[in-house]
């Protein structure tokens, strides 16, 4: 039997270890004491590791090319305190650049308050929401505050390319032309939309006086305190549309301007007369109409209209000013829609959603006024849908006359069976195919 010392500092443990012809339960039971013993008295069977040199100097010895990198003005404190480890494995990661943990979670390790103030916030940027803090900062060092690869506008364009190319054409609003993009947006949560510092409403008259003379001639004198000033005007640049209304673009008014409005003939669609110099002359719809004479036509001689033209509410679709949009729409494609069917909206989420829906060709097959067929479609409901399923249509179930619909007494469409937005059925049929789809009509 051999004899084993383990020594701490003056104080030596002697252990008999089995000999070797004993028996091998005893040799791994006598092993595994050996180790724990050797843990709680805290000596270590291994000779202890040394590195060559310590912190950042032994890093350095490979990664000699970013000693130069980090030599910057503003310097990440783990960096600037040779704490390569704070970040960085020195072994094996399952993180690209041997990163101990992935982003955003190694970055909110130490900055807890901004996780806590990124997640309470409405309205978040992208590059925080993807957790992609090395998007604008550089983890190392850089010769610009908060570690920014860029300042100013070159940081915002590097990501948003086709706006450095929009808001550089036409008349450019001061703070865009002067790069001064944080003047208007926080850099990475708001609670107002486009990360914008204040409200629309409030934003603007940080620098722009309500109360000056000037300012009040250009707008006529009228109440507009609380407008919404991004109704009228683009915040960044503007390019108008038509040639006959160029002057607008001093005023930085949206592309498509309304005649009315870019001729300064106000008192055409508004009362012009205190208490309420806003005041409409008429209704909505035939204010709209004693210029707008050939779409009255058009809505009179069809058989449905739009539920908003029926109401006269024209401005729930275009808007009176400006817009960002032709035809004065104030959005395009699905949003426009949305904002008086969420219930259609909600199908685009499903399974099976049809993909002019989705994509929000809405007009593809309906009209936005008036149409001779229901649901305001641009042809019989057959053929809209042959227009793009030309072979579906020629053998599929029968449709159209000779094929009657028992619950309804009407003709068989393509609707009968699919739901022309979404559904959770395959097809965008509105019920499964194996069974109930076909008991709906043909009763057993």
């Amino acid at each position: 039997m051999g004899i084993l010392h383990i020594r701490r500092g003056n104080a030596v443990l002697v252990m008999k270890c089995p000999e070797e012809r004993g028996s091998p339960l005893i040799k791994i039971v006598s092993f595994i004491a050996i180790i724990l013993i050797s843990v709680c008295v805290g000596v270590s069977l291994a000779p202890a590791l040394k590195l060559k040199q310590g912190g950042s100097e032994l890093c350095f010895s490979c990664h000699e090319e970013k000693r130069v990198d980090f030599n910057k003005k503003y310097i990440h404190s783990p960096v600037k305190q040779d704490n390569c480890i704070d970040c960085h494995n020195p072994h094996a990661a399952k993180n690209e650049f041997m990163l101990s943990k992935g982003t955003p979670e190694l970055c909110y390790s130490c900055h807890t308050d901004e996780m806590e103030s990124f997640s309470q916030s409405s309205h978040v940027h992208t590059a925080v929401e993807q957790g992609n803090c090395a998007g604008c900062h550089d983890p190392h060092a850089s010769d610009n505050e908060y570690l920014q690869k860029e300042i100013g506008e070159e940081l915002c364009y590097s990501c948003h390319k086709k706006e450095a190319e929009d808001f550089r054409n036409g008349e450019i609003h001061a703070p865009v032309e002067a790069g001064e993009c944080f003047a208007c947006h926080r850099s990475h949560v708001s609670d107002f939309r486009s990360l914008l510092v204040d409200s629309t409403e409030q934003l603007c008259f940080t620098c722009h006086d309500r109360q000056d003379e000037e300012f009040k001639r250009v707008h006529r004198q009228y109440p507009i305190d609380k407008s919404d000033c991004l109704s009228c005007h683009a915040a960044h640049s503007s390019l108008i549309k038509d040639p006959a209304l160029a002057d607008m673009a001093k005023g930085l008014a949206l592309p498509y301007v309304h005649k009315p409005f870019g001729k300064k003939m106000c008192d055409s669609c508004h009362s012009d007369n205190l208490p309420d110099p806003i005041r409409l002359r008429a209704a909505q719809t035939e204010l709209c109409y004693r210029c707008h004479s050939e779409m009255k036509k058009t809505v009179s001689s069809q058989a449905y209209s739009h539920f908003p033209v029926n109401d006269g509410r024209c401005v729930s679709c275009h808007a009176p000013h400006a817009s960002k949009y032709e035809h004065l729409v104030v959005t395009t494609g699905k949003e426009l829609c949305a904002n008086c069917h969420p219930d259609l909206m909600k199908k685009l989420e499903a399974t099976h959603a049809h993909n002019p829906a989705v994509q929000g060709e809405c007009l593809e097959c309906h009209r936005p006024h008036a149409a001779e067929e229901s649901s305001l479609l641009v042809d019989d409901s057959i053929s809209v849908c042959e227009s793009c399923h030309e072979e579906q249509v020629k053998f599929t179930h029968p449709v159209g006359e000779g094929a009657v619909d028992p619950r309804t007494k009407e003709s068989v469409t393509c609707a009968t069976c699919h739901d022309a937005h979404g559904s959770e059925h395959e097809f965008v049929l509105v019920a499964s195919r194996q069974r109930d789809l076909c008991l709906q009509c043909h009763k057993m």
